[in-house]
């Protein structure tokens, strides 16, 4: 079975039946204004993006194990997570959860900066995001806020680089058709205002178990 390089540690997992294979995820979000202390502002369970087990397997090892040259290399965080009259009533999956193929309105979308392996079958990912690199014209409200997030798949390779692209600004930045939603959470909004210089940093943790 071949494993792409940034899942090579979990290769004696993989040694089980597809039915048998499951994804755990844990998302936290911190806030910091300026050079202001720093806020943790949600913490939770997150959702896999999937009609199954099979499809984690999938995604993650390729069809029957068959290998999957990408990786989890991205991270984008979004504004249309809650009603633009209700900012802390975020949105919950629904029926047509497993079938979204991204956040309800992304603002930005940015490689990881960080990512380490905390446990032997478990992978963190982290990305700061600083409301200085977004375009106005990226936001679905008039409110300056973000209140969900994903992790994004495909072939590009982690390298914890800082290539942003904006999906949602005008004229929008192209990213390439591969690049696919793993996992998503949506959460309270949290403030975002360029003008107020802004870092949201978002720890992603997802566990592999048989």
């Amino acid at each position: 079975m071949r494993l792409p390089p940034f899942l090579k540690f979990l290769e004696p997992l993989f040694q089980v039946e597809k039915e048998r294979f499951g994804v755990r995820g844990a998302i936290r979000v911190e806030r910091q204004c300026g050079d202001g202390p720093i806020e943790v502002v949600h913490e939770s369970k997150n959702f896999i993006v999937d009609a199954g087990l099979t499809g984690v397997r999938d995604i993650l090892i390729g069809p029957n194990g068959a290998g999957f040259t990408g990786s989890i290399f991205r991270m984008a965080i979004g504004d249309g997570g809650a009603p633009a009259g209700d900012l802390f009533n975020p949105k919950l999956p629904d029926a047509t959860w497993p079938a979204r193929t991204g956040l309800f309105n992304e603002v930005i979308r940015q490689d990881i900066s960080v990512f380490s392996e905390p446990t032997a079958f478990s992978a963190q990912f982290v990305s700061a995001f600083n409301s200085v690199d977004v375009d106005n014209s990226s936001f679905s409200l008039s409110d300056r806020v973000i209140n969900e997030a994903s992790l994004i798949i495909g072939d590009g390779v982690l390298t914890g680089g800082g290539d942003k692209k904006q999906i949602n600004k005008s004229p929008p930045d192209t990213v390439d058709a591969d690049e696919l939603m793993f996992s998503t959470r949506t959460f309270n909004s949290v403030s975002f205002d360029p003008a107020d210089d802004v870092t949201v940093t978002i720890t992603w943790t997802i566990t592999v178990s048989s």
